[in-house]
């Protein structure tokens, strides 16, 4: 059978998500540029709520993203340097550090939040708020069974 005779198969829930994840992210990296935040690279798109809201620490976060514990670093050290957190002491273990926002960080979390928050309504608007309601409920769902938020 040749290749020109097959046909392209349903699309998956991972490509859907994957499609949906690409929308929403290039747009929030877009609305976080305009509103000054123009340091942050495309690397960093995945990252951001983890590095700013999660007050992990820095081998913590490498767990989490599945990264090596330098590259770990290599982040938590990039995003100090840049002003969007700082590392303070860890009060259940003196010897390590939690990743901590700063003022800079929780804006760059505010305005990301607020153009997620805008996809979101966007997305209710095309599909209908009931719809839209029931995905974001089996989303969290979702999201509870299998990982930490």
């Amino acid at each position: 059978m040749s290749s020109a005779a097959r046909t392209t198969p349903a699309l998956t829930v991972g490509s859907m998500l994957r499609s949906a994840w690409t929308e929403l992210i290039d747009e929030v990296f877009d609305q976080l540029v305009a509103a000054g935040f123009d340091d942050l690279r495309p690397v960093h798109r995945s990252i951001l709520r983890d590095m700013l809201v999660s007050n992990l620490r820095p081998s913590e976060l490498g767990a989490r993203l599945g990264l090596s514990k330098q590259a770990a670093n290599d982040l938590v050290r990039e995003f100090e340097t840049k002003g969007y957190i700082t590392l303070e002491p860890d009060l259940d273990d003196g010897r390590a550090k939690r990743i901590v926002a700063t003022e800079r960080g929780w804006q760059a979390s505010d305005t990301a939040q607020a153009s997620s928050t805008a996809v979101g309504r966007r997305w209710a608007e095309l599909v209908g708020e009931e719809r839209y309601a029931v995905f974001e409920e089996v989303l969290r769902a979702i999201a509870a069974a299998t990982r930490t938020p």
